[in-house]
């Protein structure tokens, strides 16, 4: 099967990178918003996160219950920000879902701001209405950008929010698991924090693939809002160390170590841009106003908003602010 024979969606793209083992990529502009996986182990169909919204993950439960003519076992939630498990509702309720004990712990906190958001709806449409009027002035390329990608995402959320079910992990655990099947076997694995304060990834020793959810942020910025930039790294490190060689990140397209390098250059490179201006006695305001080499220069078209997160997290994290 060739990936233009695969199920087709408006929010994610499959790509077929071993017999059975499929990488779903958030298409911009779509519901999905972030990157999920497909692996049929032969007798059992694994699911690696479910996206943003619900209307995302439906058309992903579709393509894999058709790619292997069975229902999904279970679901694995690689970490805790919202836009890789909203999607948890379109599975039955007997389906297990799996995650971190730290990461269960912490979609509650996320959780909090969604529910909030259902309560009170205007909120996100306030936010909309103030995209759109800084959209009708803006002339920056890479800020029109932007401001469109967040325009298109939140009223995704916006449509979603009434129907909206938040679905816990009713399974969790701590280093490792294995997954036995008849086809292949896959290892479900932690290292504790990096990208967030607790991160899991799925490797498939014979293939040699791994999802590794927001540990991988390829040919876009990674989202460094509540990292720890060391161990992150670490990780990355430890990844391009071993014999694997297809990684699918959470967010751009599928990759290789060459990605997982260039991405350990950006943290290095923002964390050292940061820590110049601190020592200087600089403002974040200063922080802000740097240019970034290349490529990475072609990263904030479309993410300035996260270019700012990055400066003003690493900022706080070196000042001791």
């Amino acid at each position: 099967m060739t990936n233009d024979d695969l199920p087709k969606s408006d929010h994610f793209e499959l790509h077929q990178i071993a017999n059975g083992v499929y990488a779903a990529i958030g298409i911009a502009g779509g519901a999905a918003y972030s990157n999920a996986g497909i692996i049929d182990l032969g007798d059992q169909t694994l699911i690696f996160d479910t996206f943003e919204t619900p209307i995302a993950a439906q058309d992903l439960k579709t393509a894999a219950e058709q790619l292997t003519g069975r229902p999904a076992s279970c679901v694995i939630i690689s970490h805790a920000h919202s836009d890789h498990w909203l999607g948890n509702q379109v599975f039955p309720d007997h389906t297990p879902i799996i995650a971190t004990h730290k990461t269960r712990t912490d979609m509650s906190t996320f959780a909090s701001s969604i529910r909030e958001m259902q309560e009170n709806p205007s909120l996100l449409e306030e936010m909309i209405q103030e995209y759109e009027e800084r959209l009708k002035t803006e002339t920056d390329e890479r800020q029109r950008s932007s401001l469109e990608k967040a325009i298109s995402r939140d009223q995704y959320g916006l449509e979603a929010l009434p129907t909206l079910e938040l679905r816990f992990p009713n399974q969790t655990f701590d280093g490792k698991i294995i997954f036995y099947g008849t086809r292949r076997r896959a290892e479900l694995l932690t290292l504790g924090g990096g990208h967030t304060a607790s991160d899991c990834f799925l490797v498939l020793p014979e293939e040699r693939i791994t999802f590794m959810g927001d540990l991988g942020f390829f040919q876009c910025q990674p989202f460094m809002g509540y990292c720890n930039p060391d161990l992150w790294k670490a990780q990355l490190e430890g990844m391009e160390e071993s014999d694997f060689e297809i990684f699918v990140p959470g967010h751009g397209p599928l990759g290789t170590k060459e990605d997982i390098a260039l991405q350990k250059r950006y943290i290095t490179f923002l964390g050292d841009l940061v820590g110049r201006i601190v020592r200087e006695g600089g403002s974040v305001e200063e922080a802000l106003q740097q240019s970034l080499p290349e490529p990475f220069d072609d990263w904030l078209i479309g993410g300035m908003a996260r270019f700012e997160t990055n400066v003003r997290f690493s900022y706080e994290r070196q000042s001791g602010g």
